[in-house]
């Protein structure tokens, strides 16, 4: 016992001093214990699941387009919002504009495509009901501003926004992939003019740009739900009444064409000359030498009410005043300039004088027509239900120029930049 203790011992009272007994065995040794260090553990993965996605993208107007791995959807998707499988994506002269109006590569990667057909592979808990996997549908992905485009293997679509129906059965899914914007955009401008009782069936009808997109869906609706029972006169190049006569054989005596080559573009003069002398020569027939041996169409429809301009230019509105009814009305959906998708921004300001047709009708009304396809307003109107009726029972059908494969989206575009193409041009999503 050490000596303190001994101390304490004989501090204590007698009785006390009996009562302590002194352990025989000596205390345990302190246990010596390690230096505790802190040791990093990894944590365990968190698998954060994703629909991977192959896109067609460029980064500006100059640097060509190539495929990204980069955008992906990420699952389980929100309640109300859906995933397309993509197979057919239609292109028009909108995607050139928006491509043209990136100048910087600041941007980083920018979408392209505005339509689609495809297959719904996901669907979120509130719309299931409306919805379901494996649903064939098409239709419009316009996001202009936000880069999006719909030339990826798999959209994710929020239907309160995005104009999505069920394809179908009786098109293509070709047809089905560039069928909505178009159509849509033309089905809009004609039930404006005949909610606005500038349409009727009397009507005397003239457009300029027969073989665009706009044009082919425009002829069909004149003809086969307004009704219109004047011949339609129609500017043109040279192969386009072949075109127009192979494609609607039922409407080819109700079409009479204007050869803009042969004008250099000024349409105005052979228009005022037909109106003046009453009579224009026919410029198809295959079997006129000369212009001499030309057969003479007569015309007595006199002044248009209607012009329908899809090709832009001041020309005819510079004549407007001698070749438009006082009470017509001229819509344009490109401007007082000629389009030209090499050039063309999207969203690009008017002239002064256009805008001051606008504010000021003159001897005719003037109307540049924007297409705004998001689904607030088609529930206003109905016109995408409307639109794939008139698909489905075959009323309009959608022309395909040509078809491209995604990995020959330069080459697509090439042929869209030429201003050429009588009809759509679409490209084939390989499946990813």
């Amino acid at each position: 016992m050490s000596k303190s203790g001994e101390k304490i011992i004989q501090k204590l009272t007698p009785g006390l001093q009996n009562m302590t007994e002194t352990p025989k065995v000596e205390a345990p040794k302190e246990i010596e214990l390690d230096e505790v260090r802190l040791k990093r553990v990894a944590r365990p993965l968190r698998h954060v699941k994703h629909i991977p996605c192959k896109a067609q993208v460029f980064v500006s107007k100059d640097t060509p387009f190539e495929f990204s791995y980069d955008k992906k959807i990420k699952t389980p998707i929100s309640k109300n919002k859906l995933v397309v499988q993509v197979s057919d994506v239609g292109l028009n002269p909108i995607d050139c504009k928006i491509k043209n109006g990136y100048t910087s590569t600041l941007y980083g990667q920018v979408g392209v495509g505005r339509e689609y057909c495809g297959v719904i592979t996901h669907v979120g808990s509130d719309i299931a009901f409306a919805w379901h996997e494996g649903d064939k549908v098409m239709g419009i992905y316009y996001h202009p501003h936000l880069g999006n485009g719909s030339l990826q293997s798999s959209i994710l679509i929020d239907p309160k926004i995005d104009p999505i129906v069920l394809k179908p059965d009786t098109i293509t899914d070709e047809e089905a992939g560039g069928a909505l914007f178009c159509l849509g955009a033309a089905y809009n401008i004609l039930n404006k003019l005949y909610k606005d009782e500038y349409l009727k069936v009397d009507s005397n009808i003239l457009i300029n740009g027969g073989t665009s997109s706009l044009s082919l869906f425009a002829i069909q609706l004149l003809k086969r739900v307004y009704k219109v029972n004047k011949r339609i006169v129609i500017v043109t190049s040279s192969n386009g009444p072949t075109v127009l006569k192979e494609k609607f054989p039922e409407l080819k005596d109700d079409m009479i064409f204007i050869n803009y080559l042969t004008c250099r573009g000024k349409s105005s003069k052979p228009l005022r000359t037909m109106l003046k002398e009453q009579k224009i020569a026919d410029y198809t027939d295959s079997n006129a030498t000369t212009i001499e041996d030309e057969p003479i169409i007569p015309y007595t429809q006199g002044k248009f009410d209607i012009v329908l301009d899809f090709v832009g230019g001041y020309d005819i509105i510079a004549h407007g005043s001698s070749l438009i009814h006082s009470k017509g009305i001229y819509v344009t959906t490109v401007g007082d300039y000629v389009a030209n998708y090499k050039e063309d921004i999207f969203n690009s300001w008017d002239n002064p004088s256009a805008n001051a047709r606008k504010m000021f009708n003159w001897s005719f009304r003037y109307v540049h027509y924007y297409f705004d396809p998001h689904q607030k307003r088609s529930s206003k109107d109905d016109w995408l239900e409307t639109c794939t009726k008139y698909l489905q029972d075959g009323t309009v059908k959608c022309i395909v120029d040509k078809t491209f494969d995604w990995k020959d989206t330069p080459a697509a575009f090439k042929y869209l930049l030429t201003q050429r193409a009588q009809g759509k041009v679409v490209l084939k999503v390989e499946q990813f």
